[in-house]
């Protein structure tokens, strides 16, 4: 039996173990001190320990709960570097820059990568679970671990996009491997923004907007005495935080691989309840029923899969089997002026990466815009709070909505009007109002018949006195008449080559002309092979750009018909917006937005205006692009390849956005098909891909061998075609490849745009992102979807890219060559790749 001291030896001993406790519980490491072994910092107020902790045979730096009794690491600092021995060390650089974490060799495992400069630092634990390198006896932190944070989101650490960095959550390996996984948890700032957990590039479960309240597809935050939940989003920083409203409650999110999990402690510090668990059930399952359905569960929380009303199974059969991975398509077409809208109650909003959004209108208005925009297919409220406001526009398919049994939000989808359900209220509403119906209509034919007639009369004498409202008319081709002989008298009946029938906006020559000055050289944006580009300005104020066909050139009047029959039926943020056209007598003219900057390549390959677009700018730029394309080549009413992707054809509005245009020579590409074959290679020298180039195949990889040579133009600020002051002389995929095998990229940079650390990794991304896209072998090129992907994802590692197309020296004297030149209506036969 174990013998006890004499009473008169307990007090000097526990005067001893006081002391010697004191000694050892610290929470700082100063410049003069370091943490060895089974050393440990303990945060002042006991809830956090740092120190060495075991996992998988290795040694790690790491933070715990020092009160949970099963040990619960929160952040790990060399999670992809492990120590292989005992022997880690972590202090603070000599001249006070940096933490550090060193092995037996003195290898440098870890480091903050900072430089602060502090006069004296110290790195300290904080009751909070945060980590800091600061300035003693201040708060002028120069790091912390909450900006880093691994696999675990504590109280007041924020995820998101902050100070032009992106925080994201990225899994354990393992129970026992805390090694990043594929399986991480990150903001898309795309559309209106959603946080996604991906598992490599794939998205598992997305957690829908923020609407005022709590993220769409987790009502669960609504009301939730224990948790207060806070959302920022402006134009500097999105993210995510939280904090508990009982000190006595302890609580963690974590990714767990396949799962975002949020834990609590238990009552007796012995472990943790699980409070909640995303995805929750098969409906959380990212595009479990596919486009166009609504996923709803059961009793036994299996996902039951339907369609929208309006629309039926893609394919009987797959349904039939529980493949709903096609989705759903329309039964009735919508025709734009009749359609109607169906209200989902409780759901999950529609994937928001490609939406527009306005926080400044209402529901009513923001129906209104959903319902003439044709290529609306849903709108929302962007905040629910106070009732609603703010508004939300869909275009194309609708994809992961599912229903809640309470919670969520209303969300209004399109179907054509004959698919609207008539309610009782309507019918009898309808009855009772018949008589009021037939007399009002009876008269109204009356006043109608005597104010057309007026107004033909008054037309007639005085045409160029009708205002701006009357001379714009939205009618559809079909309706109009010829003005005198045109040359293509389909385009002028209104349908397109396939018989497919045209809406859009006509304005009569003299608006146009009354516009433009009568095309006054003053007026002049610009000239290109279709003709030429006016700017004007209607009477109700609104700017335009008017791109007029050359009268007596058969030049471009097919790229005319391509582009209205195109760009008519698409609407995205990131391209630009056709207004209208006219189509009077000889004359043949395209209405669009006006765009305040021009094109993109009137800055990067300007030197004085170069230094307008700062690299947070340029990126910005580069993943509008990229959406567009996107938009194009999967997510449009039809299929496209724009075939003459280049910075000419980027243009800029007042606020630097990105608009893609010109879709004279895109072509529409079938769903089924792979590649397509053309004797006519038309787009522009410097932009084209070798194999459509060389052999006039073309695909939507020939998009993005544009895509990747305008990334590398954006960053350099330099032309493909342009020479370069290097021996041996190359062209700018040469140079760029050059420079990435010899570890030299970013000096692609061009030298107006001033970098730092924060943005070089963005800026190596797009270099390697770039270099991708114009690989030689068009297997080897990415998808626009994964391009997009890469672009937001930083973390997420690349294959190395292969040697671009066209890649090899060339001598100065091809210099007269190089000038960039759009090729229409010519056969191209042979191009030396040089």
């Amino acid at each position: 039996m174990k013998k006890w001291p004499p009473p008169r030896l307990l007090p000097p001993l526990l005067i001893f173990f006081s002391l010697f406790s004191l000694s050892t519980c610290r929470d700082t490491i100063t410049i003069n001190s370091s943490l060895t072994g089974q050393e440990t910092l303990v945060s002042s107020g006991g809830g956090f320990t740092l120190g060495f902790f075991q996992a998988s045979k290795y040694q790690y730096l790491g933070i715990w709960y020092t009160e949970i009794a099963q040990q619960t690491i929160v952040w790990v600092a060399n999670r992809d570097s492990p120590i292989t021995d005992t022997s880690g060390v972590l202090s603070i650089s000599s001249n006070g820059s940096n933490l550090q974490l060193q092995s037996s060799s003195n290898n440098v495992l870890w480091s903050t990568s900072i430089s602060a400069n502090l006069v004296n630092p110290v790195a300290q634990l904080l009751d909070t679970g945060n980590f800091v390198l600061k300035e003693n006896n201040t708060d002028n932190i120069a790091w912390q671990s909450f900006d880093h944070p691994t696999d675990t989101v504590l109280p007041g650490l924020k995820i998101g996009f902050i100070s032009g960095q992106y925080r994201n959550l990225v899994s354990w390996s393992g129970s026992d491997d805390p090694s990043s996984s594929n399986y991480s948890f990150k903001l898309d700032l795309s559309g209106f923004p959603e946080f996604f957990l991906l598992d490599g590039l794939k998205r598992v479960y997305r957690n829908g907007p923020w609407n005022g309240v709590h993220f769409s597809g987790e009502p669960e935050m609504e009301n939730n005495g224990s948790f207060t939940f806070e959302y920022v989003s402006n134009e500097n920083e999105t993210y995510y935080t939280y904090y508990v409203n009982d000190s006595s409650i302890v609580s963690r999110l974590v990714v767990n691989q396949s799962t975002l999990q949020r834990y609590v402690a238990d009552t007796s510090g012995s472990g943790w309840i699980l409070y909640w668990t995303f995805p929750r059930d098969q409906c959380d399952n990212y595009d479990q029923c596919g486009p166009n359905a609504l996923c709803s569960t059961n009793s036994s929380n299996i996902a039951d899969c339907t369609c929208l009303t309006g629309f039926e199974p893609e394919s009987e059969k797959d349904w039939e089997l529980r493949d709903t991975s096609a989705g759903c398509v329309r039964q009735v077409e919508l025709n734009c002026t009749t359609d109607g809208f169906i209200t989902i109650s409780n759901a999950k909003l529609p994937d928001t990466t490609n939406v527009t959004v306005d926080t400044t209108i209402g529901l009513e208005e923001c129906r209104n815009r959903c319902l003439i925009n044709c290529s609306c297919t849903g709108y929302a409220n962007s905040d629910i709070l106070n009732g609603g406001s703010g508004c939300v526009i869909w275009v194309g398919d609708l994809v992961d909505i599912r229903q809640f049994s309470g919670g969520g939000q209303d969300f209004y989808y399109r179907v054509a009007g004959s698919e609207v359900p008539v309610t009782s209220s309507t019918s009898t509403k309808k009855n009772k109002d018949t008589g009021i119906i037939v007399t009002c209509v009876i008269l109204g034919l009356l006043i109608l018949a005597s104010i057309v007639y007026l107004i033909r009369k008054k037309l007639r004498k005085n045409h160029e006195n009708v205002s701006y409202m009357q001379r714009q008319r939205q009618i559809s081709f079909e309706s109009v008449r010829p003005l005198a002989p045109a040359r293509d008298k389909a385009l002028e009946e209104g349908t397109s080559t396939d018989g497919n029938d045209i809406s859009l906006p006509l304005f009569h020559a003299s608006v146009i002309s009354a516009a433009t000055n009568n095309f006054s050289l003053a007026n002049k944006l610009g000239e290109g092979g279709f003709g030429t580009v006016f700017k004007g300005e209607l009477e109700g104020g609104e700017k335009i750009a008017v791109k007029r066909l050359a009268k007596f050139s058969t030049q471009g009047l097919d790229e005319f018909k391509n582009e209205v029959i195109l760009i008519a039926k698409l609407q995205h943020v990131n391209l630009v917006r056709l207004l209208g056209c006219c189509i009077e007598g000889e004359e043949r003219m395209l209405v669009y937005e006006y765009m305040e900057n021009k094109s993109l390549d009137t800055i990067i390959f300007n030197k004085a205006r170069s230094s307008q677009l700062n690299w947070h700018k340029r990126f910005e730029i580069i993943k509008g692009i990229a959406r567009g394309v996107l938009y194009l080549h999967e997510d449009s009413r039809f299929r496209i390849i724009h075939r003459d992707l280049k910075a000419s054809n980027v243009l800029l509005d007042e606020n630097m956005n990105p608009k893609i245009s010109d879709f004279g020579i895109a072509r529409i590409f079938g769903g089924d098909e792979k590649k397509s074959y053309t004797n006519r290679v038309v787009g522009t020298y410097g932009y084209m891909s070798p194999e459509y180039a060389m052999d006039g195949v073309f695909s939507v990889k020939s998009d993005v061998f544009s895509f990747g040579v305008l990334v590398l133009e954006i960053i350099s600020g330099k032309k493909n075609r342009g020479i370069f002051s290097v021996e041996p002389s190359l062209n700018l995929l040469s140079y760029a490849w050059t420079l990435w095998k010899d570890g030299k990229a970013l000096e692609l940079l061009d030298s107006s745009i001033s970098s730092n650390s924060n943005s070089n990794l963005q800026i190596m991304r797009c270099i390697h992102v770039g270099l991708l896209c114009v690989q030689e072998r068009q297997e080897d090129r990415p998808h626009m979807s994964e391009v997009v992907l890469m672009l937001n994802s930083l973390n997420t590692s690349l294959p190395e890219p292969k040697q671009p197309g066209y890649f090899a020296a060339r001598d100065a004297s091809d210099k007269e060559s190089s000038s960039s030149c759009t090729v229409f209506e010519m056969t191209v036969t042979v191009i030396e790749p040089r």
